[in-house]
């Protein structure tokens, strides 16, 4: 199915938004929905709970995030190890570790994972880190979350990962669902280096309404959204 961007989505992608809309991992309301950033949305992304309570959806975003991973992989790159902005993404990473058996080959190994905390650590080993574990060269370190919106969350995680040590705005940063509302622009002018987008709204929407799920008029809706809640550049 082609979508709004160009991109082709495949069986597996639409497989995927099924079980998405199945569980309420990203839902339609015309009542709306009022997001962190204080927008108004009749389109509310979850990609929490709904992941670790179902193994089936964890398994095939899992399977999704390991391939765009395998597909974004870079001569230059070494294994990947995957780290989870907190708590939403760290059952993200998990699964995408578990289900790379596809990738293997591609990416010369397996794909790992580490946790990062919502609190810093102030015992023990590794203690004042944010990550279980500290930088190492043997690994190219991927930042995963479920969503932006106006991006602050990732600049606080990428201020917690260089201070355990890790170079935050190099390494690379991989977003399941990007609102297209501005977020992706400016984590480009905080000095995010690497990118990567899985799915954008627009396209959800377009496919959701093709494949039934939802009324073909929420694109609309969407457009009309994209349009008005874009944030200002800082």
């Amino acid at each position: 199915m082609e979508v709004p961007s160009g991109k082709d989505f495949t069986k597996q992608d639409l497989d995927l938004l099924k079980l998405m809309h199945c569980y309420g991992s990203i839902k339609h309301s015309k009542d709306g929905f009022t997001l962190k950033s204080g927008v108004r949305s009749e389109v509310y992304v979850m990609l929490r709970a709904d992941v670790t309570d179902n193994p089936d959806l964890g398994w095939a975003l899992g399977r999704k995030v390991a391939q765009v991973v395998a597909d974004n992989y870079r001569k230059s790159d070494k294994a990947p190890c995957l780290i989870g902005i907190p708590t939403a993404a760290t059952g993200i990473v998990a699964a995408a570790s578990l289900a790379a058996k596809d990738n293997i080959r591609s990416l010369g190994g397996p794909i790992s994972y580490r946790v990062m905390r919502e609190t810093v650590k102030d015992h023990g080993a590794g203690a004042d880190n944010w990550v279980n574990g500290a930088y190492d060269d043997k690994h190219t370190f991927w930042v995963v979350d479920n969503v932006v919106t106006d991006c602050m969350s990732k600049i606080e995680a990428a201020e917690r990962l260089t201070a355990s040590g890790y170079p935050a705005l190099e390494m690379p940063w991989l977003i399941v669902v990007d609102r297209q509302q501005g977020g992706i622009e400016r984590m480009k002018q905080h000095g995010f280096e690497r990118i990567v987008v899985t799915y954008g709204l627009l396209d959800i929407a377009y496919a959701m309404g093709e494949l039934g799920l939802w009324p073909k008029s929420v694109v609309k809706s969407v457009e009309e959204e994209i349009a008005a809640h874009q944030f200002l550049m800082a």
